[in-house]
C-alpha cells in the first residue's frame, strides 16, 4: 500500500464548491519511481520540473567530468548512485516544484493504486460534506481516554488505583 500527497492547485477553492475541480487534483505517490530512474531527463520534462531539470544535469555533468580524472568503472558507479538517489526522492522533488507554484497540500491518502487513494480521498471528503454529524457519530468518533493498567487494576501515576469503569 502506498501513501499518496493529495495537493490543490492555488486557484483550487474547496471541494465544497464544484465536484469538476477534482479532476485538478495532483496524486502524488510517496514511493519510488521506477520512469525517473530509467528516464530521468524525459520524466523531468514530462512534470514539468525546470528548476530540477537544470540541477539533474549539473550533477550528471560533473559525474562525466569527474569521470575523465578517474576511472570509468569507479564514475559508472557514482553514476548509479546519483540515479538511485534521484529516482528515490523523485516523487518528494516534484512535490516541492508543485510548492513553489503555488500548489497546497490538501490531503494524505493510502491506496493499493491511485485510483483507490484518489477513491478512498473524495468519499472521505464528500461523507464530511454530505451531512452534519449526529450526536452517535460524534460519540463513536469522540477519542477514548487511554487508561493504562497493570492487570485488571488501572495505574494512577506510579501507583496501582481502584478499577471505576467496567
Amino acid at each position: 500500500m502506498s501513501t499518496y500527497v493529495v495537493m490543490a492547485p492555488p486557484e483550487f477553492e474547496d471541494l465544497a464548491g464544484d465536484p469538476r475541480q477534482t479532476d485538478r487534483l495532483a496524486f502524488i505517490p510517496d514511493k519510488f519511481s521506477v520512469l525517473a530512474l530509467l528516464f530521468s531527463v524525459i520524466w523531468l520534462l514530462v512534470h514539468r520540473m525546470w528548476l530540477v531539470l537544470l540541477g539533474y544535469l549539473f550533477v550528471t555533468l560533473m559525474v562525466e567530468l569527474l569521470a575523465l580524472s578517474i576511472s570509468a568503472e569507479a564514475m559508472g558507479v557514482v553514476a548509479l548512485v546519483v540515479s538511485l538517489i534521484f529516482a528515490f526522492e523523485a516523487q518528494a522533488l516534484r512535490r516541492w516544484s508543485l510548492k513553489r507554484k503555488g500548489w497546497r497540500v490538501v490531503g494524505i491518502v493510502d491506496g493499493l493504486s491511485r485510483d483507490e487513494a484518489e477513491f478512498r480521498f473524495l468519499h472521505k471528503e464528500a461523507g464530511d460534506m454530505t451531512r452534519p454529524l449526529t450526536s452517535t457519530d460524534r460519540e463513536r468518533h469522540a477519542p477514548v481516554p487511554i487508561v493504562p493498567r497493570v492487570g485488571s487494576e488501572q495505574v494512577v501515576g506510579l501507583t496501582l488505583g481502584p478499577e471505576t469503569r467496567q
